[in-house]
């Protein structure tokens, strides 16, 4: 009964589809992410209000799900033939004050008290029942949980495995709409609970959101538990994936979901077809603390770990860090990770009546304004660099015979400066220093006798 269960939870979270088949593309899930989340210390542990359990220097670990935009996560859980299992050497720490088997029960004016802001729970998403979970990376809104906002001014260990520390950035994101309620079916795990057992293996149980939760912040990752330890940590976990809308084909046969097999074996895709193309493995589905990490900048044991901070070398991006793949990649001007709306690149200002819209520095998306003019002369003319940090030349081609006038203008038509360049020639060049004004984006408006023409140039 159980096994029908998960199916129908499967059924539940996905919408049927009609079309031409299509092979799913896996790259959608980009790996498991495992946070360096806190270390507990000598005062976190001597706290009884939390209960027992507690050992300085038991790590808490936060587990995210990493897709890319427009998946969504279904379920996390055991399959029939493919179990999952959580486990630790020791025990999980549970808070048996105001702890909770699952971070969404957990109350937020509760995150404050003892040591619940570390407990150990499953979640889809939620970190409390008005937060979300993200990496520390992402949160720009401080923090409610460590050191003087700590009601026992607990949580302040800044150990380096764990990287930022909980006093300055807590992982706790709220949108102002709460995390929805999860569904479970199967036997829960007890080691969340106190006095639980410290593994737990089962191929029927999962926890999901009815069709399927996508991260609250444009890179796309759904915290899907946190686990509290002094002990080795392992997990290997099964996963589902919604397709989005728009890359589902149009066949009754054709898949809406993929499955991530934690311990696949190759026999399971042999035979082909519609049945079986929709199960892969990935490497980040099994975990273990024990074994030898090499970060992204290849050191064992460092903290250039995926998920945290990086430089991607590129100006024009912001919140670089690492993905599962250890690539550094930046957020474009419109969020998200690895983008290609960048800085001087084209987009849609809305304004019809603007012309050439492309991302600014600042990325705003901005537009000549047709009432400045875009005629169809004077010569062919090429500006570089574009965009500039200050200097740029402008190099006259073909037709360039008379005096040239070059006026630099705001988006807004305001005349800022003007040059008379005398009489130039095919092969002309002049300089624009741009090098005394305010990063952003101006107007070249170019005019001799032939006729005029507006320039677009960035300055960095």
């Amino acid at each position: 009964m159980r096994t029908l269960a998960i199916a129908a939870l499967l059924a539940l979270s996905t919408d049927i589809v009609h079309g031409q088949f299509t092979t799913p593309d896996p790259s959608g899930f980009e790996g498991l992410i495992v946070e360096p989340y806190y270390v507990a210390d000598e005062a976190d542990a001597a706290n009884s209000d939390g209960g027992p359990g507690l050992v300085a220097g038991a790590k808490v670990y936060r587990v995210y799900a990493d897709m890319l935009p427009g998946y969504k996560l279904i379920t996390v859980g055991g399959f029939p033939e493919f179990p999952m299992s959580i486990g630790t050497s020791t025990t999980f720490f549970n808070n048996e004050d105001r702890g909770e088997s699952w971070g969404r029960s957990i109350p937020a004016n509760n995150l404050d008290d003892n040591t619940v802001a570390i407990d150990s729970w499953l979640t889809f998403g939620a970190a409390s029942n008005q937060h979300w979970g993200v990496l520390k990376s992402e949160d720009s809104d401080g923090s409610i949980v460590g050191g003087i906002n700590n009601n026992d001014g607990l949580i302040v260990n800044d150990a380096a495995w764990a990287g930022t520390a909980l006093t300055e950035a807590d992982g706790l994101f709220s949108t102002g709409t709460p995390p929805p309620q999860l569904v479970f079916l199967g036997d829960a795990p007890t080691c969340f609970d106190p006095g639980g057992s410290n593994t737990y293996t089962n191929d029927n149980f999962a926890w999901s959101i009815l069709g399927g939760e996508a991260g609250p912040t444009p890179e796309n990752r759904v915290l899907i538990g946190q686990f509290t330890t002094d002990g080795e940590f392992s997990f290997c976990l099964n996963l589902t994936v919604k397709i989005p809308e728009d890359s589902i084909c149009d066949d009754p046969n054709c898949h809406n979901f993929m499955e991530f097999l934690a311990t696949m074996e190759p026999e399971d895709t042999l035979g082909g077809g519609y049945a079986v193309r929709n199960k892969f493995n990935h490497p980040t589905l099994c975990f273990n603390s024990s074994a030898a990490v090499v970060d992204c900048e290849g050191t064992t044991g460092g903290t250039a770990l995926p998920g945290t901070s990086c430089d991607d070398g590129n100006s024009g991006t912001t919140n670089d860090t690492y993905t599962t793949a250890c690539d550094c990649l930046g957020d474009d001007c419109e969020g998200i990770q690895g983008g290609g709306s960048l800085p001087g690149t084209p987009c849609d200002d809305g304004n019809e009546e603007t012309l050439n819209d492309v991302w600014t520095s600042s990325c705003l998306c901005a537009g000549i304004p047709t009432g400045i003019g875009e005629l169809a002369g004077p010569a062919s003319v090429g500006l570089s660099p574009n965009p500039t940090t200050g200097l740029a030349v402008l190099t006259f081609g073909e037709g360039a015979n008379t005096t040239t006038t070059l006026t630099l203008l705001t988006l807004l038509g305001e005349e800022i400066n003007t040059t008379n360049t005398g009489e130039l020639v095919a092969g002309s060049t002049h300089t624009i220093d741009l090098s005394g004004y305010a990063p952003g984006v101006y107007l070249l408006r170019i005019a001799s006798t032939e006729g005029q023409r507006t320039m677009r140039i960035i300055r960095n």
